[in-house]
């Protein structure tokens, strides 16, 4: 259903072809809430045969401070409490409006892939854009695959998909009120809340390497005498800045410490000298320590991504994974330090010598793992729909989840060149969204 203006209608009314009139059970001149998001008003409700069919003319007044692009087609619901139009869908991006350049809309167009199918109106806003009568905001609305984004004041969306960023607790947790829960990934859980919701459940617990927040030196050489290898780590973080590994070889230790643009690695002949390097780490006490579990294929780094999200009944979905390959020396696998990424099916046939048998039997367990590791980030930490799991296979075949991503990064999926897997994950996140609204959710 479309929405148009019409200066002719008198204040405060809508108006349907006469074929709305049993749909919505409401004679003429009488009252009807009208609700767009969460935007909603008390208007009369006339039937007149100049209105098309598949379009509700609205009275200027209710519409002139908001930007409704004529072409958009909605969908629409008459419910107990009234009329409603939409999906009105929001994605919640950067704290301000400046911080919304073109080059960040253009990569919001990947969620609006499937438009078609999805309709109505996705909404593009800052943090700072929320006010507490949650009726508008100010931002960048999507006018269709044609004319792309476009700057206005919209309704107020009725379900939010965050991509998270710094701070910002207060107006997340007015996002959760006014949408009443349906707003997601609203944060990451960090490494140590990761950690922790994974641990505290008998079915995760051995899903995670050990991990503790760092207190003393002497109990950071006590976890590498224990396990050889181990990783100090930022409690929030990207990119593996700042990581450091510290692995024990007979009698020294070898430290590699990933800094911007490139890897460090120095070599220490006692612990005195390692307790020295770490004492010139100011923030190694905000950190965490964890458990080194890395796994080698011809001395060279493999780790998986996982992309778990949900559909819109409301069940987790693995929809893929992909296997990354480091550079020789490199001690992560982000792609600055990658050396090739490919399908996870791929990594795992090459990499762990397993036959096609065996390499099903590895991909249920992958699967069954990341879902129940999604489930419990749900219940631990806070709603979510769509997130990145990285993971680690170890030689006899146990998996270790190094930590969860609720604002990850697209380009392992275009190197891939998996173009069904790109298109499901791009779609599904505003197609859940959807189904929060109470709309048909078949995007």
């Amino acid at each position: 259903m479309f929405i148009k203006k019409n200066a002719e209608l008198s204040r405060a009314s809508v108006a349907f072809h006469p074929s709305m009139k049993d749909v919505l059970g409401q004679e003429g001149g009488t009252s009807l809430d009208v609700h767009l998001g969460l935007w909603k008003r008390s208007t009369s409700v006339f039937y007149h045969n100049h209105v098309n069919e598949g379009v509700v003319e609205f009275s200027y007044d209710l519409l002139h401070d908001l930007t409704i692009p004529e072409d958009i087609d909605f969908e629409w619901m008459s419910e107990k409490d009234g009329f409603h139009l939409g999906p009105v869908l929001g994605i919640l991006r950067g704290t301000s409006l400046e911080n919304i350049r073109p080059s960040v809309l253009r990569i919001m167009r990947r969620w609006v892939v499937d438009y078609k199918n999805l309709k109505g109106l996705v909404i593009v806003f800052p943090r700072n854009g929320v006010q507490s009568e949650g009726e508008s905001v100010t931002g960048y609305g999507f006018a269709g695959l044609e004319k792309g984004f476009c700057m206005g004041t919209f309704p107020f969306p009725s379900a939010v998909f965050s991509r998270p960023s710094a701070g910002g607790e207060r107006t997340y947790r007015l996002l959760d009120d006014l949408t009443a829960g349906r707003f997601f990934n609203r944060r990451g859980a960090g490494k140590w809340g990761f950690y922790c919701a994974l641990r505290q459940d008998p079915a995760t617990e051995k899903l995670v390497p050990h991990t503790e927040k760092y207190s003393t030196d002497e109990r950071l050489m006590a976890l590498i005498d224990q396990y050889t290898i181990v990783y100090w780590k930022r409690k929030f973080g990207a990119k593996g800045y700042g990581m450091i590994q510290m692995k024990k070889e007979a009698d020294r230790y070898i430290v590699t410490r990933v800094l911007k643009g490139e890897q460090k690695q120095e070599v220490f002949s006692s612990e005195g000298q390692l307790k020295a390097y770490l004492s010139d780490i100011p923030d190694r006490k905000r950190g965490l320590i964890q458990q080194g579990v890395p796994y080698a294929a011809d001395g060279k780094q493999v780790d998986f991504r996982a992309y778990v999200q949900k559909d819109p009944d409301s069940s987790w979905k693995m929809r893929g994974f992909v296997g990354r390959i480091a550079r020789t020396g490199s001690v992560i696998t982000n792609l600055r330090y990658t050396e090739k990424v490919m399908k996870g099916t791929d990594a795992l046939q090459q990499f762990y010598g397993i036959g096609k048998k065996g390499r099903a039997r590895l991909e249920r367990k992958v699967e069954d793992a990341c879902l129940l590791a999604a489930a419990r980030l749900d219940e631990a930490v806070g709603h979510f729909g769509d997130i990145a799991l990285d993971f680690i296979i170890s030689d006899k075949g146990d998996l270790y989840f190094l930590e969860v991503n609720a604002n990850y990064g697209h380009a392992s999926l275009v190197r891939i060149g998996d173009e069904s897997l790109k298109h499901s994950v791009y779609r599904s996140p505003l197609a859940y969204a959807k189904s929060l609204t109470g709309f048909s959710g078949k995007a």
